[in-house]
C-alpha cells in the first residue's frame, strides 16, 4: 500500500482524538441500536475495551502493525460474543468506527479522496479478518459459508452507500446502477439499464479520453481518470472514475464495474482558484507595467525620450565613483544647437520641438549602450562616456558634430551644434568636471560654433 502521508505523525493525530472518535461512535444510531439490542452496557470497563480496540485500528495505519498483533482484539471479540452480537452486527460496528475516524479526519481538513479510499480498504480488511477470528471465538456455532456470503453482501452495501456504482456487459451496455448513480445523474434505473454510458457523456469531453479508456480495460487492466458527465436536466458534474474488468475462470472479461466519486465541488474550486490566479497574475502584470511606466516617466525627458537631468545626475555620480574605484577613465560631452532661438522665432516652437526630438533620436542611434545620453535643459544635451579618455571623447564628439551637420531636419534643413569635451582628472569631482566641460562648450560657441573644444586639463575646486 502506497504511503500518502507521514504515517507515524498521522497515527499520532488519530490517537490524540481517540476519545472523541469513540464518543462519536457511541452516539451513532446503529451502534446504539446494536448495543441496546443485546443489552451491552456502556460502562467504564467496556468503554476502555472500545478505546483499546480503537488504538489497534489506528495502529494499522502504520503498516508495520497488523490486527493479529492487537492484544485487545480477543477482549473485544469476547465482549461481543458474551452479548451474542452477530458477525453482521460486528461488521457494522467496525465499519461505523471507520466512518467516525473518517469524520474526525474530515473535520480537521485532512481528508482527501486517496485517504478516503485507504480508510475504506483498511476498514474492509479489518472487518474481514475480525469476522474470521470471531467465527473461531464462536466455536463454529455459525455456518461459515452463510457468514461469508453475508460478509460479501455487507461489502457490497458498504460500497453502494459511499460510491456511485454501475456495471456493464462486455459491449458497454449498462446492466446495473446503484441509487447514488440515479441520484447524481437524474435518470431512473429503467432509463439507464440497457443503455451505453454515452447517455451521460458530456459533449465537452474529448473522444481521445474514451479511446484511452477502452484501450486500457480491453487489455484487462483497470482504468482511472476524471470524467465530466451531464445530468438529465443538462447540468454537468465531475467524477473520479475507476473501471475494473471482471474476469471469469478462463480469464475472459464478463463485465466491467465502475466506481465513481463525485468531485464536482473540488474541481469547481480548483477552476475558481485557477481563474483567481490568472486574474492576480494579470493584475500583477498591470502593476508591473504601471510601475515601469511611472519609473520611465520619472527618469525620461517627455519631449525627446532621452534621460532627464535628475536621472543623469544619478548616473553621473555612479560613474565617477566607479571610475575612482576601478581607476578607469571617464569623459563627458556637453553640446547644444547653434542659433536655436532663431529656429523657434522663425519656424515656431512646434518646429523647434521637432528638431529636439529628431536630434535626440540621431544621437541615441549613434552612441554605445554603455554611454548615458540626457537632455540637460532647453537645447542643451550631455553624454557620459565611461572608459573613455579626453582624446577618445574629442574624436567621438567630432563624429556626432558631423552627423548633425549632414542631417536634414524636417521643415528646417541644416543645423549645426557646438561641443565641449572634458575628462575626469585626479582630485576632480562631478561639479568641477562639469564646469570645465561647460567652459569648453562656451569657448566652442565663441570661436565660431559648429566645432568641438577640449576642456582644460585641470579645473579643481
Amino acid at each position: 500500500m502506497t504511503k500518502l502521508i507521514d504515517i507515524k505523525e498521522f497515527s499520532y493525530f488519530l490517537k490524540v482524538n481517540r476519545n472523541y472518535i469513540i464518543k462519536l461512535w457511541l452516539e451513532e444510531e446503529n451502534v446504539l441500536e446494536i448495543l441496546n439490542k443485546h443489552s451491552l452496557p456502556i460502562i467504564d470497563k467496556n468503554i476502555l475495551i472500545f478505546h483499546e480496540f480503537c488504538d489497534c485500528f489506528i495502529n494499522i495505519f502504520e503498516y508495520d502493525f497488523a490486527i493479529e498483533q492487537c492484544q485487545s482484539k480477543s477482549t473485544f471479540l469476547n465482549l461481543m460474543h458474551n452479548y451474542e452480537v452477530s458477525s453482521i452486527e460486528l461488521f457494522t460496528l467496525i465499519i461505523l468506527l471507520k466512518d467516525c475516524i473518517e469524520k474526525v479526519i474530515e473535520e480537521n481538513g485532512h481528508l482527501s479522496n486517496a485517504l478516503r479510499k485507504e480508510l475504506r480498504d483498511i476498514g474492509l480488511s479489518v472487518s474481514n479478518e475480525l469476522s474470521y477470528s470471531y467465527l473461531e471465538v464462536q466455536n463454529g456455532e455459525i455456518d461459515h459459508l452463510s457468514e461469508h456470503n453475508n460478509l460479501l453482501n455487507e461489502y457490497k452495501r458498504a460500497v453502494d452507500l459511499s460510491n456511485i456504482v454501475s456495471k456493464t456487459n462486455p459491449k458497454g451496455l449498462i446492466t446495473y446502477v446503484n441509487d447514488k448513480f440515479c441520484e447524481i445523474s437524474g435518470y431512473s434505473k429503467s432509463e439507464l439499464i440497457g443503455k451505453a454510458h454515452n447517455i451521460i457523456r458530456h459533449p465537452g469531453m474529448p473522444k481521445e479520453s474514451f479511446k484511452e479508456l477502452w484501450d486500457t480495460i480491453k487489455t484487462k487492466k483497470p482504468w482511472n481518470g476524471v470524467v465530466k458527465n451531464i445530468k438529465k436536466n443538462g447540468t454537468e458534474y465531475i467524477v473520479d472514475s475507476t473501471i475494473i474488468p471482471i474476469l471469469d475462470l478462463d480469464g475472459d472479461i464478463i463485465e466491467y464495474i465502475a466506481v465513481r466519486h463525485d468531485i464536482t465541488e473540488l474541481e469547481n474550486t480548483k477552476e475558481q482558484l485557477k481563474n483567481i490566479n490568472q486574474l492576480m497574475k494579470h493584475k500583477v502584470d498591470e502593476l508591473h507595467h504601471m510601475t515601469s511606466s511611472l519609473e520611465q516617466q520619472a527618469t525620461t525627458d517627455k519631449l525627446t525620450g532621452a534621460y532627464n537631468r535628475d536621472k543623469f545626475e544619478e548616473c553621473f555620480t555612479e560613474a565617477i565613483n566607479k571610475a575612482y574605484l576601478n581607476n578607469t577613465k571617464l569623459s563627458i560631452i556637453l553640446f547644444d544647437i547653434d542659433h536655436f532661438k532663431a529656429v523657434n522665432d522663425t519656424y515656431g516652437h512646434q518646429a523647434g520641438d521637432s528638431v529636439l526630438k529628431e536630434l535626440a533620436t540621431l544621437i541615441t542611434n549613434n552612441i554605445k549602450t554603455s554611454d548615458t545620453f540626457a537632455r540637460w535643459g532647453g537645447e542643451e544635451f550631455v553624454i557620459l562616456l565611461p572608459d573613455t579618455d579626453l582624446e577618445g571623447g574629442y574624436l567621438f564628439a567630432q563624429k556626432l558634430r558631423k552627423l548633425v551637420f549632414d542631417f536634414n531636419f524636417t521643415n528646417i534643413g541644416k543645423l549645426t551644434t557646438s561641443f565641449g569635451v572634458g575628462e575626469l582628472n585626479d582630485n576632480e569631482n562631478k561639479l568641477t568636471l562639469f564646469e570645465k566641460t561647460d567652459k569648453a562648450l562656451y569657448i566652442a560657441k565663441n570661436n565660431g560654433r559648429n566645432r568641438v573644444e577640449k576642456a582644460l586639463i585641470s579645473c579643481t575646486l
